[in-house]
């Protein structure tokens, strides 16, 4: 059975997670801002293009990490759910 503090601490891993997300998303979108506001030398349009790749794929693994810490939880929440006895006679 997982402890409070444990429970406690994957639900902040999963809010830095999301936070790391929307992080990423968002320097990919001021960027792109950037970009199109026409504030850019030419000559920075391949370090644009570099970070915009790192950015997308730290999203890409950000969301798997998140998929796979929320499948995690469902498991250890149903296992707990099943080993913790519910007593409702009446």
């Amino acid at each position: 059975m997982m402890g409070i503090n444990e429970k406690n601490e994957r639900r902040e891993l999963l809010d830095a997670v999301a936070d790391a997300g929307r992080l990423a998303r968002g320097l990919d979108q001021l960027l792109e801002s950037l970009a199109h506001a026409d504030q850019l030398d030419p000559l920075d349009v391949e370090g644009i293009l570099a970070l915009r790749s790192i950015s997308e794929r730290c999203a890409e693994r950000i969301e798997d990490a998140e998929r796979i810490l929320e499948a995690q939880n469902e498991v250890l929440y149903a296992e707990e759910r099943t080993s913790s006895p519910i007593c409702c006679e009446s």
